[in-house]
C-alpha cells in the first residue's frame, strides 16, 4: 500500500495525502504496546475520514472495536480537555 494516500480505518475511503486534506482527517494514536497491521496505519496513527468523524461521535471507539482492540478510555472526556 502506497503511503501517498490517506485511508479511513472505518469505511476504507482513500484520498491523496496533502497538508490541507490530512488536517481534516481524524487521528487516533494506538495505545502503547498494541500492534496492528492495517492499510490505514501510518506509524502508530490510524486515520478516519471527515465523513466518519462528522457522522459518528464515537468514531474512536468504533475504530478500535473494528480492529479488535479493547481499551477503556472515554474519548469524549479527553477531547474536551
Amino acid at each position: 500500500m502506497s503511503r501517498l494516500y490517506l485511508r479511513c480505518a472505518i469505511c476504507s475511503r482513500q484520498q491523496a495525502d496533502g497538508l490541507i486534506s490530512s488536517a481534516m482527517w481524524g487521528r487516533l494514536e494506538l495505545p502503547p504496546g498494541v500492534e496492528v497491521d492495517h492499510p490505514a496505519l501510518k506509524g502508530s496513527t490510524l486515520r478516519a475520514c471527515p465523513s466518519c468523524v462528522g457522522h459518528q461521535p464515537d468514531w474512536q471507539e468504533r475504530l478500535l472495536v473494528a480492529l479488535g482492540i479493547e481499551v477503556e478510555v472515554d474519548f469524549r472526556r479527553e477531547a474536551a480537555q
